[in-house]
Formats: C-alpha cells, structure tokens, sequence
C-alpha cells in the first residue's frame, strides 16, 4: 500500500487537538463562563518526558474551540505536574477565595511530600479559568503508593455540601466536604468488572424517559473509565444507573454499559448547562480519542498526537425494559461545516450501489442518512465505507437482522498500530426489529464517530487514512432496502 506523505493538512478539522506536535489526553470537564464555556485538557509539549500541565479552550457554542495556552503550568510547585481533575464555580464562596471562583480540584504525583502520592490538591482562579494558583494539598492519599486520582467534584444541593468521587483500588470513594478544602470519607462504590482501578468517573442526575418521552423519576448516573479486556473488549466508558443520597450511590443492577462500543472514547467527562431550561432533561460529554493499548504508537506525522471527540448530548431512555444513555452530536455540530449536499432518495439491492450526488465526496464531514426496510426482511447485510481510496477505506457495517452495527477500520490507512485493540472490529447491538435505521457518521482527518438509531449504538475511532483518500460507498447483499433523506455536509 502507498505511504502517506507527513502533511499539517492532517490535522482535525472540527476536533480539539494537540497544538505544535504537543501531545493531549483527558479533557477536564468544561465550566460556564460570561461568555460561553471554558474547557482544559492534560497537555505536554515535550511528551514522553516533562509532565503534564492543564491547557485551556474556548467555546461559545461547544462546537468550535480556540486555544488559549496553559493555564495550571506543570512542575511549579513542590508537588510535580498536575493531572486530571474538575472544576467547580464557587458562587457562595465556600472556599474562601471569593465568590465565583474557580476551583480545581486536581491530582498531583506529589512523589516527595511526606510520603504522599496521587494525592488531590486544590487551585484556584479568579480570572475565569485563565489561570489557576496553588493553594495546597487538600486530600491527602497517606501513606500514598495506591491509585488516588481523578476527583471530580460537584455541589449537592439536598445536603448542602460539595461532593467528590475519587479513582481508588477496587472501587470510586466518596467524599463529602463544607468548604471545597476539608474532606470526609463518605462511601465507597465497589466492582471489579472494568479492571481493578476505575478512571475518571463521573456522578451526575438526570430525569429518565420512558419510550414515548414521557419523564419518569429521576436517576442517577456514575460514569467511569473502565478497562473491558476481561470482557472481550478494551478501555472505554462504563456506566452504571441507580440512586444516590448524599453519601452513596447504589446501582440498579451491578452490571453496567458500555457507553461507546469503539475502541477510542476514554477519560470521558459529563456536565450541564446551568443556563438550561431544565439542567436535568440532558447532559453533555466530550472524551479522548485514543486507547493506551496503542497511544504511544501512533504516528506523528500530522504535527499532533491527542485529539478529543465532539461535544455529546446524553440523554436517559428507558426502552424495552433496560434504562439506557443515549450519546447524539448536539444540534449544533452542523455549524462545524460550510458546504452541503442532499443525495436523493434510492432503493439499492446487491450489485446496484448507491449513487452519491456530485460532491459528495469529503475529507472531513458528515453523512446522514436513513435505511427502509424493503419487503417483510432485511437484507443479510449493509456496508458504508468512508475515506476509500488507494486500497484503503473505513468501514461502518450493518448486519439488520442480528441487530448489531460494527465498525471496521483496519485497512483504514497507513502507519496504524500493529495491535489487537487497533485492528480487531468493534459491535454494539442495536433494534432494527421495527423496519428503519437511522445513521449519522462524523468523520475527520483522523477519526471516524458513530451514531445508530439516535445513540442507542455508539462507535468511536481514529483512522490514519490520506489526505486524498475521500471515496464513498454504500452496497448490500442479501436483498434490497430504502435509503432516504441523505445528507453530506463537508
């Protein structure tokens, strides 16, 4: 196969990356500001030495991002560089830091405080997340040398008290605080079925719909990076729906989901908008687009290395007897593109491939479309291939009468990771039993992100395909079926 040539023309169009062949992993949940929204993310200029700091991006509509440099440095306090975390705005001024503050919560190595290691310390900011000060060490994880990492924290309004969940060994500890500052152990929320250590997690309420969107009780939703190889997968996000008190979450079932059945949604964070009508109807996510089975062997020819997904909208369905998280693009994301073509309404049967419009070629887009069953079955199979071209090509797949969709991305392009975890296809089950289908494929430089049947099946990826690799094509076997109301935006 041909090899791609190093080109800055491969950098994402519409996604967060890394800037000046810098390197980014977990984004840090984004906060409101006066004029839109502030997000950060791990970032290292000199990776794989020299440590991570917490770099900053702007947002007015969660859609375009700008970037602003770093605003938590790395390696300037006793402590080491800063890793993950989450802010909070402390409107009531509970911190003592002034009302509206910004406040990070944080892990730090802390190799040489007293014994102490992946211990939480606290910053703080005064100009809107620009930049952070160092107050102290707040949670202390002593005599250290045990996964301690990742808070996230929010404000609990039933209990009057700030709230934290906290990567440990074998379970997500909660703890409760007055002041942001003061910590007590609260509960602990133990599994073993995502690895030993969970990631990232997030505790978040939402109102739950029943299937003709009818609001039922609220739930509660705790969400962590997991690791899935035990179950045939790899790293990705988990989720567990239950109830929680003030002081501990108890899951429905303890056998969770997988909110994104790709191979490439990891370190996901969850807010809401506190300018919404109703903050409870939904909720947003953004991840990392990589998977440490392979991260460090991606190439680098692009001039980055790390790139975040789009913005998400989750929402919670109860269909068919199981309460689910619906993942979508927001409304918006079609304000990331400037050019558009509408493809016509066909019936395409084994031999007969769909006929794209004049244009409907792209780099970077998005495709829309809907599928109809023909007759009383579906057709054994369905295939939408993206980025072809040069013996390459991404695959989504569609096996409509086993209720699955898969991705396939091994021939994507060049220079890809030699390994399981990047090679193997990815399937998440999905209902088709009703007769349509509905598919909405965002596509960039270097990643592809799948949406079936308004969320019920997510699959997130990146590919490594060439700048000119931008075929299309849609084809079946095993009968016929309706394609309709088919949109390429580039």
């Amino acid at each position: 196969m041909p090899t791609a040539t190093p080109t800055a023309d491969l950098r994402p169009r519409y996604h967060i990356a890394a800037p000046g062949g810098g390197w980014i992993n977990d984004p840090q949940r984004p906060i409101r500001t006066a004029d839109g929204w502030t997000l950060w993310a791990l970032f290292n200029p000199t990776y794989p030495n020299g440590g991570t700091s917490w770099r900053r991006w702007t947002s007015t509509d969660l859609i375009t991002w700008r970037d602003r440099d770093v605003a938590i440095p790395r390696n300037t306090t006793p402590f080491g560089d800063v890793w993950t975390g989450s802010t909070v705005r402390d409107t009531d001024n509970t911190s003592g830091f002034g009302a509206g503050a910004i406040i990070a919560l944080a892990t730090m190595p802390a190799n040489d405080a007293a014994g102490q290691n992946q211990s939480c310390a606290l910053w703080y900011s005064l100009d809107e997340g620009a930049s952070f000060t160092f107050h102290a060490i707040v949670l202390p994880n002593y005599p250290g040398n045990k996964p301690f990492r990742d808070p996230t924290v929010f404000w609990h309004e039933p209990t009057r008290r700030w709230v934290l969940t906290l990567s440990e060994e074998g379970k997500i500890g909660i703890y409760t605080s007055s002041d942001l500052k003061s910590w007590s152990y609260a509960s602990g929320f133990f599994s073993d079925l995502v690895g030993s250590v969970m990631e990232c997690s997030h505790l978040f309420q939402l109102h739950l719909y029943d299937e003709n969107g009818v609001v039922g009780p609220d739930k509660w939703v705790l969400l962590v990076g997991g690791n899935g190889t035990a179950q045939g997968f790899t790293v990705g996000t988990y989720y567990w729906v239950g109830d929680f008190d003030g002081t501990t979450f108890t899951a429905d079932t303890m056998t969770g989901q997988w909110l994104d059945s790709g191979a490439d949604f990891y370190a996901a964070v969850v807010w809401a908008d506190p300018r919404a009508a109703d903050p409870l109807a939904s909720a947003c996510t953004i991840g990392w687009m990589s998977n440490w089975d392979y991260a460090n062997q991606l190439s680098t020819n692009a001039g980055y290395r790390g790139q975040l997904s789009i913005v998400r909208q989750l929402r919670l369905r109860r269909a068919g007897g199981i309460t689910r998280l619906l993942s979508t693009p927001l409304a918006e994301q079609n304000g990331a593109f400037d050019h558009m073509v509408a493809g016509t309404d066909q019936v395409i049967s084994e031999g007969a491939d769909y006929m794209w419009p004049s244009g409907a070629g792209f780099f970077a887009g998005r495709i829309d479309l809907t599928l109809t069953r023909v007759g009383d079955s579906w057709p054994t199979g369905l295939w939408l291939s993206v980025r072809g071209g040069g013996g390459y090509f991404t695959q989504v797949g569609l096996q409509l009468r086993d209720n699955a969709v898969f991705l396939k991305r091994d021939r994507s392009g060049p220079n890809a990771p030699d390994v399981d975890a990047w090679t193997k296809t990815r399937t998440a089950g999905c209902d088709f039993t009703d007769g349509t289908a509905t598919i909405s494929l965002l596509v960039d430089a270097g990643s592809i992100e799948v949406f079936v049947n308004e969320g019920a099946a997510v699959l997130s990826e990146l590919i490594t395909a060439p700048l000119n690799s931008t075929e299309l094509h849609l084809n079946t076997a095993g009968g016929s079926v309706g394609v309709s109301d088919v949109t390429i935006r580039s």
